[in-house]
Order: structure tokens, then sequence, then C-alpha cells
């Protein structure tokens, strides 16, 4: 007897490779395909009916534990930040900071980029015992201004970079002692990301002889045991190829064509709206600053991210808790008190956000990137991180000579693992609140955590919350830098406390001393950082004869 077998791997050389979907993730797809793989037929179909928001879009930096941040895909596909900031209304950032999460009114703790400086016999954990023997002199802002040089430049408002020193400069003259700021400093970009994707659409993918670009809408997919056969657009057109992928947004246009089960995180994270707008700036000179502001109010929080030439700014909630129209209020009150005026003349988007990842991220002959695949909230500027981590993930996989089933297991394993690792970070600037001031906080302080949150379970959301968990409980454990430290600090979730201390048999006498002296030292290493910085032009003026107007 004679069987069929359908054959589910494919060659890869000169694979022919259709993208679903414009907007940055397609766009950014594009761009990283045609860099990567010269000998690859890359075609993207963009629908002319959709339209962009536009409310800009915040980056992280890597650098931290392994993390990678926007500058890694930048350095992947060989773009020159010069190149593309002037075109996206784009502009450096040093840091996320976040206001009235551990308690209303509580303040603002800083989540900087890069790695913390420590100094020699003065590590992460002097700073907690200078907060447990000196409380008033260690507010939550404390840890970051300590260990982080470009919180200095956070707190001054000023450049890291100036007119010898810019991101594409030698910087091997540096003196260790007298540029500790610029050397150690982190960055990343905010950006119009619509923009964003029409300039890698113009001054990048468009110049390459195996791109292209159609405009048109996909009506149908038409499938057979290797997964999609071809496209039908709406002019009747068939579009075939070897590997197709989703970049349609929450819609997922492609994966959906395979019954693939949506795994929700919303027993983790409730929020599932967000009203968006732009405000023009009446000061650019102290509006613009080096860091994404994020504000928790009565049912959700308040992003501002400045633009060059405004300020995008929008409040992530769930209807779960409030009216769409009365959270809108909640917004325009909230601009309000923030200075902002006529904030009633002002143009509203409402955003639905569907939080969660799909089970499988590569089916057959489909892939899927960017929201189409998954997305967990904006909070921590984590919305194209999933995309170009994701991305990468493909690169490695399309470098062997095929894909087979394992391969698609392994590129999902992979995204899967990025994804949880950053909803846990996410959850855990909720999971820590001690809010109780609406009925939305105080059903996040009454929260019935799901069991395997507290389980060594690391195949999901749960066993990264975990390892955040077990981190904690082993006591001055310092040696890796993790995003926890700095919620730690900020949440009031300290991997030590004087209990732990006297428990542990140590001398609170000879500790305070020590803690005393550490953070002498730790406080005049912060004035250094602060002289250093003393003639540095602002965020705008660097940016205006620099960048923008240059």
């Amino acid at each position: 007897m004679i069987h069929k077998v359908t054959i589910l791997y494919f060659i890869v050389c000169n694979m022919n490779i259709i993208i679903v979907g414009g907007g940055t993730a397609g766009w950014m797809t594009a761009t990283t395909l045609l860099s990567e793989f010269p000998n690859k037929k890359i075609t993207l179909v963009e629908s002319p009916n959709i339209s962009n928001i536009g409310v800009g879009e915040s980056t992280v930096a890597g650098g931290q534990s392994g993390f990678q941040g926007i500058a890694n895909w930048l350095n992947l596909v060989g773009i020159n930040d010069l190149d593309f900031m002037p075109h996206c209304d784009s502009i450096y950032k040093l840091s996320i900071a976040f206001k009235d999460w551990y308690r209303k009114d509580s303040g603002t703790f800083h989540y900087p980029f890069g790695q913390p400086r420590v100094l020699p016999n003065i590590g992460l954990d002097d700073w907690y015992f200078k907060k447990i023997f000196f409380p008033q002199a260690s507010p939550t802002s404390d840890y970051a201004n300590n260990f982080f040089p470009g919180m200095v430049l956070v707190n001054q408002n000023k450049s890291l970079f100036t007119d010898s020193f810019n991101s594409n400069s030698d910087h091997s003259e540096l003196n260790e002692i007298n540029d500790e700021v610029q050397l150690h400093s982190r960055y990343s970009y905010q950006f119009d990301a619509t923009k964003f994707g029409i300039w890698l659409k113009d001054n990048y993918c468009n110049k390459f002889s195996n791109f292209t670009h159609i405009l048109g809408e996909v009506e149908k997919a038409s499938l057979d045991d290797n997964g999609i056969k071809y496209l039908i657009l709406d002019d009747g057109r068939r579009l075939k190829a070897d590997l197709f992928i989703d970049c349609t947004g929450f819609k997922s246009l492609l994966l959906k064509e395979f019954d693939v089960p949506f795994i929700h995180i919303d027993n983790y994270l409730t929020n599932n709206l967000a009203w968006a707008t732009k405000i023009p700036y009446k000061d650019p000179e102290t509006q613009i600053v080096n860091y994404t502001n994020c504000t928790a109010i009565d049912n959700g929080w308040v992003w501002e991210i400045p633009l060059w030439s405004r300020m995008g700014a929008g409040y992530v909630f769930s209807d779960e808790f409030v009216t769409k129209g009365h959270a809108l209020c909640e917004f325009k009150a909230e601009l309000q008190k923030k200075g902002y005026e006529d904030v009633e003349e002002l143009d509203y988007h409402l955003i639905s956000m569907r939080c969660g990842i799909h089970s499988k991220l590569w089916v057959k002959n489909t892939c899927a990137i960017g929201l189409s695949a998954g997305f967990i909230e904006p909070l921590q500027s984590n919305g194209l991180h999933c995309t170009y981590q994701f991305l990468f993930n493909l690169c490695r996989i399309l470098e062997r000579d095929h894909v087979s089933e394992w391969d698609r297991k392994e590129f999902t394993t992979k995204c899967h693992d990025d994804y949880y690792g950053f909803a846990a970070t996410v959850v855990t600037n909720y999971a820590l609140s001690h809010r109780d001031d609406s009925k939305y906080w105080r059903e996040i302080q009454n929260k019935k955590w799901p069991e395997e949150l507290f389980s060594p379970n690391c195949n999901d959301l749960s066993g990264k919350f975990h390892q955040a968990y077990r981190d904690r409980q082993f006591n001055n454990q310092f040696n890796s830098y993790s995003p926890v430290h700095i919620l730690a600090a900020g949440m009031n979730w300290n991997p030590t406390d004087v209990h732990s201390i006297k428990y542990g048999g140590g001398n609170l006498d000879i500790m305070k001393k020590i803690a005393f002296i550490h953070a002498m030292k730790l406080e005049e290493r912060q004035k250094n950082w602060k002289n250093q910085i003393k003639d540095f032009p602002s965020p705008y003026q660097y940016l205006k004869k620099n960048i923008h107007e240059s």
C-alpha cells in the first residue's frame, strides 16, 4: 500500500516570503529579512484602507541580564539612528518613571536603562542597608540615583549627548573617572511609530531589487496540507509563497485560518482599552524630557511620551471597572491636573487591546510577528520589544537550510519565553501595589493570583513570576541585576530588612556604621556625576541643534 506523505518542511535558501500587513511590525519584518537574507524574495502586502493613529511609540534599551533593546535591532539591520530620527519625531530616552504606583501620592521612582554602577565593596545591597538604618534619607528614588549615572541627566533635564559626544562617535578617549555618566548611561528612543514605518519603507525596503510592495486587501486564504496555498486579493490576484508572515495586528488574519488557541492573560492583567491623544507643546524646552512617565490613577494609568513636535498621552484602563465615557473624563481631568491646557479641544481615540499570546506562533508555512502574535499591555514600553525580539528568533531559524516542525516549535518556545519574561515584569507593577483608593486597585489588592505563580514551572508567565519571587527570597543576593530590583525599590518589596539582618546574626550597630560610610561615598559619587554634566545642554537644545533643525 502506498501512503500519501505530506511534506511539512521547506527549503529556505531561495525562499519566497510574503508579509501581510504594513505598520511598524510589517515594515520592521521586511527590513529585517532584506538585511539578513538578500537572496530571498520579499513581498509586503498592505491594505490601502487602514488608518494609523500614531500616538507615539516608546522603546526600551538593552543591557540588563541579557535583555535586548531597540538598539540591538538597529545594529542588526545596520541603521544609524541619526538617519531616521529627524524623520520620525524622535528623541532619546534614558528611563521610565512610575508615579503613585505603590500608594496614591507615594511619589515617583525610575527604571533607568543599563547596568548599575557599583563601587568597590559597595554593592546594591548597601542601598537597602541605608534604607533600613536611615529611612528618612532614602526615598524610593534614591536607589536609581545611587547606582545609575544616567539618573543625574534625568534629574537635571540634561542630554546624554553633547556636540563632542553622540551615539555614533568614537568614545575611546573618554576618561573613566571624569566621563562616567556618558560612558555608562544607556538609552533608547521615542518616536512616531507610523512615521518610522514609512521611513523604513521609503529609505530602506524600496531600495532592494528583491522587494515588492503591493497595495491590496487580502480577501481569502486558500489552504492545503502544507498551510496557505495562496492568498486571494480584492482585485482577484493570487499570491503564492513558501512562507507567509502575519503582521495584521490584533486581527491575526492569517494565523486565525489555523484555529490556533489564544492564551489570554486577563487573569493577570485586566486592562483592555486605552484612550490616546496628541498634545501640542507650550514649552518644549521643559516638556521634552528624556524619559516616559507612567502615572497610576483611579482606574488604570496614564502615559506621557514626549516626541520632538508634541506629547503623546494615553489612559490605559479596564471597562470592567469604568465606562469608556467616564474613563475619558478621568483622562481629561488628569491631563488638566498635569498642567495641560485646552484638553477639551484635543482629539481622542479609543484603542482596544487584546492581551495574551497565541499558543503556536508558527503553523505549517505561516508565522506571526507583532500584535498578531501577542501583546502584553503598554506598560514598560514593551510594544515593539516582542516585534524585534521575535524577528531575531525568526532569523536564527531561517539561517538553517530548511524549516521543520522542530524549528517551528523552537520558534514558538523562544518567543513565548521572551514574551512571558517581559510580561512578568509588567505584572509585578500591579502585584506589588498597595493602592486601595478605588475598586480597581482594591480588586488588584485582593486578586486571587493563580496558585501556579508560586510554583517553579518556568514555561509560562507563572514560571517567570516565580523566578522574581524566588529572587526576593534569597536575602542580599545582588550578583546579577534584574528589573525586579528596580521595582522592589519603588514598591517596598525589598530583598532584605532589619528582621532578616537580626535573624541572620548581624550586628546592627556595626552594620549601621558601615551603611553610613557607604552612604557618604555614594552621595559623593552623585555629586561628582552632577559636576560632570553641569555644562551639558538640555534634551531640547541638543536635539534642536544636532538632529531636528541642523
